[in-house]
């Protein structure tokens, strides 16, 4: 036989034969599991890695992984990654990396899973183990250069407002003053001060006395000049309390000047009189000294004003008659 043709007879019969027992050692290889974790020691709260592997001829083996419960022994499951697989050199490989922590101190032992595994031809069923591992959960290290201090009572924890609640209580206040500003303002008025009503002579007959005896008692000569415009400011408004049957003693200059349209002054000498009134508050209240004709002529638009004011209201008061 030539050696050729013994070569081709070896490749033809021995390569086969190879790669049938390559085969049959690739099936006869059993599946392995491997268990570990990145750290054996943590603190309590703290996070290590626990990962599962295993590996197996493919083809040959069905395999049932393990399912994890949320919390076990001691740990609680933080993340639960996919399993994860890769085909090399004939065998596949599966893999899954799972995270963990626990608050319990003291050795803990993460414990064994089992994985169930089943051959596609052939022999029975049977269980992949994983490794229980310890792990060792402690408290944070105490610092040895920080002083220790006294225990400390509890602080009480003041209470804040929110900014709507200051804005709420600063509106009702607001309110409550404008409110007890308009009661005051209201009793006054309705608080009738005595014999402003008894008199023996009429309204209009009173006033005209009164402002005849003002002029009599000479208070601007007596330089008294804030005693004149303040009993000047009195008669009218006692007169118009009376004329109307309303207290109007309490009016201020303004509002009595809006009281006055609805009993027909003209333009002109409602002018003057709103002058009048205007300069007696000045005196009264800004301390203003006038001449002394100012004086004396406010007193005669006062009269003017009165005698204008009752022929109107009597007018009114027989037309509606």
């Amino acid at each position: 036989m030539s050696k050729s043709v013994y070569h081709k007879w070896l490749v033809a019969v021995i390569f086969p034969m190879s790669c049938l027992l390559y085969e049959q050692e690739i099936f006869a290889q059993p599946p392995v599991i491997e268990t570990s974790v990145d750290k054996r020691k943590i603190l309590i709260g703290e996070q290590l890695h626990y990962r599962v592997s295993t590996s197996m001829p493919d083809n040959t083996y069905r395999l049932s992984w393990f399912t994890m419960p949320d919390s076990f022994a001691h740990f609680q499951v933080i993340r639960q990654n996919k399993i994860d697989s890769s085909f090399v050199n004939g065998s596949i490989n599966f893999s899954q990396d799972i995270t963990l922590t626990s608050f319990d101190s003291g050795v803990r032992v993460i414990p064994s899973f089992v994985l169930n595994v089943e051959p596609h031809q052939g022999d029975s069923t049977f269980n992949l183990v994983t490794d229980s591992i310890p792990i060792q959960v402690a408290f944070s290290p105490m610092d040895s250069v920080t002083t220790f201090h006294d225990i400390k009572s509890i602080i009480e924890v003041k209470k804040e407002w929110p900014w709507w609640w200051w804005a709420i209580l600063a509106a009702g206040i607001l309110l409550l003053i404008i409110l007890i500003r308009f009661l005051i303002k209201f009793f006054k008025k309705k608080q009738v001060p005595p014999g402003l009503f008894d008199s023996k002579l009429g309204p209009y007959e009173e006033a005209i006395q009164s402002l005849g005896e003002l002029k009599k008692q000479q208070y601007l000569q007596k330089n008294e000049v804030k005693e004149y415009h303040t009993r000047l400011s009195e008669i009218f408004k006692r007169y118009l309390s009376r004329k109307t049957n309303t207290n109007k003693l309490n009016l201020t200059s303004d509002e009595i000047l809006m009281e006055l349209d609805d009993y027909g002054p003209g333009k002109e000498q409602l002018f003057a009189f709103a002058n009048c009134l205007r300069m007696s508050s000045a005196v009264k209240f800004a301390k203003y000294i006038p001449a002394q004709n100012e004086s004396e002529k406010c007193l005669e638009q006062t009269k003017e004003m009165i005698t204008e004011i009752n022929k109107n209201l009597n007018k009114k008061t027989n037309s509606d008659t």
